[in-house]
């Protein structure tokens, strides 16, 4: 079953089994887009995540979707592999980002 975590501006719905979760969707209103949402909601979701020991987290983005795609890249994920045609003829991009992999590298950063 998926959950959602959410603000007032928009939602990142996701599955967690174990230490690993899946990003279903990640909405912000479209009168909103641009302003710093999606990366509130990426912020708080993450948070969310390694609060519960979360490792892995996955993601499927549409290829052609660039603003995303950097969106995610900027939080560490990084592209795995495409599925072609996946959303009605549109490539699917894969991305990953390990948690715990990210945490140390930053930690490590500031000593």
């Amino acid at each position: 079953m998926s959950e959602r975590i959410e603000v007032e501006q928009g939602f990142v719905e996701f599955v967690q089994v174990g230490d690993f979760a899946d990003i279903y969707d990640v909405e912000v209103q479209v009168d909103l887009r641009g302003q710093g949402y999606g990366s509130r909601l990426m912020e708080l979701f993450l948070a969310a995540m390694r609060s519960r020991s979360v490792a892995v987290v996955t993601l499927e983005v549409q290829i052609d979707n660039l603003v995303a795609i950097r969106l995610y890249e900027k939080f560490g994920f990084e592209k795995m592999s495409i599925r072609k045609g996946y959303y009605d003829g549109v490539d699917g991009l894969l991305m990953k980002l390990e948690l715990f992999y990210v945490l140390e590298k930053v930690r490590k950063s500031n000593t």
